[in-house]
C-alpha cells in the first residue's frame, strides 16, 4: 500500500501576495484543482488537513469567505477523474452547476463529479469534510463511472453517518487505513444512490451503534429499521463477521464506558452516572461486564489512571 500520509497546509505560513495561488497549488497537488478569489475585503486564509491513502483522498478544509470555481480550462489541465463528497461541518455553502444550484447546510453532504463545472459560494466561510473516489474505484464498487448531476444526502443518515465518521477518524491519525479505506468503499454505493452492498449496511450499522450507545433501548431491530435492512438480515450481516448485535453492542458501549472512566475530565462523575450515560441499566451489570472484558473493575482503572 501506497500512503502518503498526513499533510497540514495553511495560508498564514505563505506571504499575503501568494495565498491564493498557493491554495490552488495545494489543491490542484492534494484534492481538486480550483480557481479561488476572496468576498469581502479581508484577505482569503484557510486551513487544509489532507490525508492521501492507496485509493483515496481525504481532507478537512476551513477557510474565510471565499468563492471556488471550477472550470472547463481547470477540468482540462487538471482533470479529478472521479467523484468528490463535501461534508458540510459549519458555514453555508451555494454549490452552482449545470442545471441549477444546491445550498449546502451543516448536517448535509454534496456528492459531485469532478470533471462537470461548479461554482461553490462561502458567504460565511467553511468548515467541511471532503473525500475524492478515483473514477476507477467508483466503477469497481458501483458500476458507475460518475454522476450525471450533484446529489445530497443527509450526515445523519445511516450511510452518511458512517461515512463521514470514517472520513473524520482518518483525519484524526487512525492508521489502519487499509480498513478504513475498504469500509469506505463498501459505503459508495449508498452515497451515489445504488443498493448499498452488505459491508455498506454493516458500516451503517455500527455507525448507528456508536451514536446510541447512551439508549439502553438499543436493539438489533432498531439499527435494522435505522439501516433499512430486517432484523435478520442485519444479524446475517455481523454473523458473517465473526459476531452477533447484542455483543457488538455491549462491546462499544465498554470500549467507550472506559475512556470516559480514564479521561481526567470526568473525575467528578460517579461511575454509576458514567454507566448510566453508556446504556446500562445498573451499576452492577456495568462492573461484572466491565471485568469480564478488561480483566479488571472501572474503578481500580481509574485510579491507576489517575496516578498516570
Amino acid at each position: 500500500m501506497t500512503v502518503h500520509g498526513l499533510t497540514r497546509f495553511h495560508t498564514g505560513d505563505v506571504p499575503e501576495r501568494r495565498r491564493l495561488a498557493a491554495w490552488e497549488e495545494h489543491n490542484v497537488r492534494s484534492l481538486v484543482g480550483l480557481r479561488a478569489r476572496p468576498l469581502g475585503q479581508r484577505p482569503f486564509t484557510g486551513t487544509e488537513l489532507n490525508l492521501s491513502l492507496s485509493r483515496l483522498r481525504l481532507a478537512k478544509v476551513t477557510g474565510s469567505p471565499h468563492v471556488v470555481e471550477r472550470g472547463p480550462g481547470q477540468i482540462a489541465t487538471s482533470p479529478g477523474d472521479g467523484v468528490v463528497v463535501y461534508f458540510a461541518l459549519s458555514g453555508q455553502g451555494a454549490f452552482h452547476h449545470r442545471e441549477g444550484r444546491v445550498v449546502l447546510s451543516p448536517g448535509q453532504a454534496l456528492v459531485c463529479d469532478a470533471d462537470q463545472p461548479f461554482r461553490r459560494d462561502f458567504s460565511r466561510g467553511l468548515t467541511e469534510l471532503v473525500l475524492a473516489v478515483p473514477r476507477g474505484v467508483l466503477r469497481e464498487a458501483t458500476g458507475r463511472s460518475g454522476l450525471a448531476r450533484p446529489r445530497t444526502i443527509g450526515i445523519g443518515s445511516p450511510h452518511g453517518r458512517a461515512l463521514a465518521s470514517l472520513v473524520a477518524g482518518g483525519l484524526r491519525g487512525e492508521t489502519d487505513w487499509d480498513a478504513l479505506e475498504s469500509r469506505v468503499v463498501e459505503l459508495l454505493p449508498a452515497v451515489v444512490g445504488s443498493e448499498p452492498a452488505d459491508g455498506g449496511h454493516l458500516a451503517a450499522a455500527h455507525a448507528y451503534i456508536a451514536a446510541h450507545l447512551a439508549d439502553p433501548e438499543l436493539s438489533a431491530g432498531r439499527i435494522a429499521r435505522a439501516v433499512g435492512v430486517s432484523e435478520r438480515q442485519l444479524s446475517r450481516l455481523f454473523a458473517a463477521a465473526g459476531d452477533s448485535v447484542p455483543r457488538t453492542v455491549l462491546a462499544a458501549r465498554l470500549d467507550a464506558a472506559r475512556a470516559a472512566v480514564t479521561d481526567p475530565a470526568t473525575r467528578g462523575r460517579s461511575l454509576a452516572e458514567l454507566a448510566a450515560c453508556h446504556g446500562f441499566a445498573s451499576q452492577a451489570h456495568f462492573s461484572r461486564s466491565y471485568r469480564a472484558r478488561f480483566g479488571t473493575t472501572p474503578l481500580r482503572d481509574r485510579r491507576e489512571a489517575a496516578r498516570d
